[in-house]
């Protein structure tokens, strides 16, 4: 397992989804902005070293992104 930021230990995620399913997943999370997720996260929950879960949230969300448009499902 690699090394995510924070020092974190990354863990595989499989997932399957139909064509259709992966494209409009990759266009939400192309609009979802840093203040969607900052109105989701709990202000109090901190994780690893200090780091507010809006933060480790919205990396998510780009690692997300990131993953879609490695498999082809870049939004437009």
């Amino acid at each position: 397992m690699a090394e995510a930021s924070g020092g974190n230990t990354t863990i595989p995620i499989p997932l399957r989804l139909p064509a259709d399913e992966a494209t409009a997943l990759a266009q939400f999370v192309k609009r979802v902005d840093y203040e969607t997720v900052n109105r989701f996260a709990s202000p109090s929950a901190i994780y690893g070293a200090g780091r507010a879960e809006c933060d480790v949230m919205w990396c998510s969300v780009n690692m997300l992104r990131d993953g879609l448009a490695e498999a082809g499902f870049a939004p437009r």
